[in-house]
C-alpha cells in the first residue's frame, strides 16, 4: 500500500477550504531532513511551537527545534489519520496519527502523536500561529 499524507475528516465538520492539503504538505515538509526553510514557513513568525517538552516563539526557535528533531533521525515517516476541527469552517484543529522514525545508529520506533493547531491566513497561504505537538518521547528512548 502506498503512503498518504491524507486525512480523514468527520463528515459533519470540514475545516476552512485549503487547511487540510496545508496538512498533507506540512508532513511532508516535515519528514523532509533538508526543509528545514519550507518547514519554518509553515509558521507565522510569532508563531508558538510545542514539541514534546521543547517550546519555541518565533521562527528562529521554531527552527532551532526543527534542526535539533533531525539531530539523532536519519528518516521519518508522519502517517495523519484524522483531522478534527473544532466546529464548521474553524481554523483550530486536532489531529492524530502515527510517525515511524529510524535512527542515525539503525534502530526503528513507530510512536502514536496528537497535535492541535490554529491557523490563519497570511498572503492567500495558511500558516500556523500555534502547533503543539503530544507524544510519548519515551518511545524513541526504547525504539529497537
Amino acid at each position: 500500500m502506498s503512503h498518504t499524507y491524507k486525512s480523514a475528516l468527520p463528515p459533519s465538520l470540514t475545516p476552512d477550504e485549503g487547511i487540510t492539503s496545508f496538512f498533507e504538505s506540512f508532513y511532508a515538509i516535515s519528514d523532509t531532513p533538508s526543509a528545514h526553510d519550507a518547514y519554518v514557513s509553515s509558521f507565522t513568525p510569532d508563531a508558538t511551537l510545542i514539541m514534546a517538552s521543547k517550546k519555541g516563539v518565533g521562527a528562529s526557535e521554531i527552527l532551532e527545534i526543527r534542526k535539533g528533531m533531525w539531530k539523532t533521525v536519519k528518516s521519518r515517516l508522519h502517517t495523519p489519520q484524522q483531522i478534527f476541527p473544532f466546529g464548521a469552517g474553524s481554523r483550530e484543529v486536532m489531529l492524530h496519527g502515527l510517525v515511524k522514525y529510524e535512527l542515525l545508529d539503525g534502530r526503528k520506533a513507530e510512536v502514536e502523536w496528537a497535535a492541535r493547531a490554529e491557523l490563519v491566513k497570511q498572503d492567500e497561504k495558511w500558516k500556523m500561529s500555534f502547533y503543539q505537538v503530544y507524544l510519548d518521547t519515551a518511545a524513541m528512548a526504547n525504539a529497537k
